[in-house]
């Protein structure tokens, strides 16, 4: 007997109580319990991270007057700390030449910072956004290039840097402190920018220590601005899990990214008669969209910075044989496939539009007007089906655009609006576009009884 021949029969054999169950239908034999499902969902479905590698911060530094300056800021000293703590290597950007020092001499480096004419940030920016740790560019935002006159008032040069990040599925946050700067004795209202290249689900990452050290509110005038293409923030009511109704007598297990529900009311006579077609109790009228089955989950739908998430959507797919299969295989100990499909399953679930659209909550509820449980629910003695929630649509914003633009200082009367037209250009990208409009949110598992 061949190595293929012998895994059918050890997971045929395996199977063999579960097809006891199964009458002569067009049912699936299902599985008897959820214990596999965690590990189902990592082998098949778990989003794939680009790893960071924790605890090795890059700190790169603009050597120009800018910093310099940041001697008399209450904020930059106030972020000095943590810089010191977690840097673990330091670069000095002094003109063309990015020159690398100890980061044991962090503290003393920052306090030692003079003007070098010329600043190749673009350079710097691009090393961090390919490398493979946590990176911080200070900054003026003014890339200076010897062969350019007049500099690059409106040149996006840390477009492709924000987009390579974004789309290894990262997070930049940027600190934006308005300072003076005076130039041949003309006032300049300049910016300095702190651009934090991180991802804030690493553990202990360096935006969320600065945040537990820094208050920026105490800081007239420093803004703050995020930009993301990936994870979108999502928040429960007072727990780790959506709420299931109570209805449905589930038990709700939180597994970080996505949930498991294991209902045990029966269909015929309770979810769909209380929750699929329930009805007004004052009126006696029927409720055009039934009762949410699991609610509580609310969005940022500014999670992404400078796009507004408008649209989202549920998917629901039946994994009745695809969870079975696995299940079989793990109890036989042998090796699952590698892959799996599930099928689509329309008209079964959909969002309740106007809590999304008034409150960022995300309610589910059975698709009543075109219900169709018939592709979901063909399994004995029991069900189980995925719900996978993504962003559907986005709209782009604009509101950060005056938080970017500062006077130039080689063109007197005008704005230099180069990091304005880095994020316009990197979120006009159409691979950002298509990784924004279509990135997963959350995942909700049900075990539900045989209809």
């Amino acid at each position: 007997m061949n190595k293929i021949s012998a895994r059918l029969l050890t997971i045929t054999l395996a199977s063999y109580a579960l097809l006891q169950l199964v009458s002569c239908s067009n049912k699936v034999p299902t599985a008897p319990d959820t214990k596999y499902l965690p590990d189902f969902h990592d082998t098949y479905y778990r989003e794939k991270i680009d790893a960071i590698v924790p605890d090795q911060l890059a700190l790169y530094v603009d050597y120009s007057t800018c910093i310099a300056l940041g001697q008399n800021s209450p904020f930059f000293q106030a972020l000095v700390p943590s810089w010191t703590n977690a840097a673990k290597s330091f670069f000095a950007i002094k003109g063309s030449t990015i020159e690398e020092h100890s980061a044991d001499s962090t503290f003393l480096l920052l306090r030692s910072v003079s003007e070098v004419n010329y600043a190749d940030i673009k350079t710097a920016a691009e090393r961090i956004a390919q490398g493979n740790t946590e990176g911080v560019l200070l900054t003026d935002g003014e890339y200076f290039q010897p062969s350019i006159a007049l500099g690059n008032i409106n040149n996006p040069y840390m477009a492709e840097a924000f987009k390579t990040w974004l789309k290894r599925g990262h997070d930049i946050y940027i600190y934006i402190e308005p300072y003076e700067e005076v130039y041949k004795g003309e006032p300049y209202q300049k910016k300095r920018f702190y651009f934090i290249f991180t991802d804030n689900r690493l553990a202990g990452n360096i935006y969320e220590r600065i945040k537990q050290t820094v208050d920026r509110s105490q800081y007239d005038g420093v803004q703050l601005f995020h930009l993301s293409a990936d994870h979108p923030a999502l928040y429960t009511e007072g727990g780790q899990t959506s709420s299931p109704h109570s209805i449905l007598s589930a038990k709700a297990t939180p597994g970080g990214s996505y949930e498991i529900q294991d209902w045990e009311i029966d269909w015929k006579n309770g979810i769909e008669p209380l929750l699929v077609n329930a009805i007004d109790p004052e009126t006696g009228d029927a409720l055009p969209e039934g009762i949410p089955f699991t609610s509580g989950l609310h969005l940022d739908k500014s999670s992404f910075g400078g796009c507004h998430i408008t649209e989202i959507k549920a998917t629901v797919y039946n994994i009745n044989q695809a969870y079975t299969d696995y299940y079989n295989s793990r109890e036989a100990a042998m090796p699952p496939e590698e892959q799996t499909t599930s099928s689509e399953c329309d008209h079964f679930v959909k969002i309740d539009d106007k809590a999304w659209r008034d409150d960022s909550v995300i309610n589910l509820h059975f698709d009543t007007e075109y219900y169709n449980p018939a592709s979901a629910l063909d399994g004995s003695p029991f069900n189980y089906f995925m719900i996978r929630l993504s962003v559907a649509d986005v709209e782009l914003e604009d509101q950060y655009k005056g938080m970017f633009s500062f006077d130039s200082i080689d063109m007197p009367g005008s704005q230099n609006v180069s990091i304005v037209s880095s994020i316009e250009q990197c979120l006009a990208d159409p691979d950002i576009i298509a990784q924004m409009k279509s990135c997963p949110i959350y995942t909700i598992y049900v075990k539900a009884n045989q209809r």
